[in-house]
């Protein structure tokens, strides 16, 4: 019997597709992670960007649940 071997691409696809399955993780970073991955644009410099840019969107929120009390 015939083991079929993945290829390291058929793997880290896989974990792509899944990882927004994965118990107990961020769902925004995930998401964004896994979208960086489809469009091909999943580098270093891009994920520092988008997790600033998340931790900007999550600072604004939590200032403005501030201004209201």
């Amino acid at each position: 019997m015939m083991v079929e071997i993945k290829s390291g691409k058929e793997v880290i696809d896989e974990f792509f597709q899944d990882i927004e399955k994965i118990d107990g993780v961020d769902k925004k970073t995930v998401t964004m992670l896994a979208s960086l991955y489809r469009e091909g644009k999943l580098t270093n410099t891009n994920i520092e960007n988008e997790m600033d840019r998340m931790l900007q969107e999550e600072l604004a929120t939590i200032e403005g649940r501030n201004d209201k009390d």
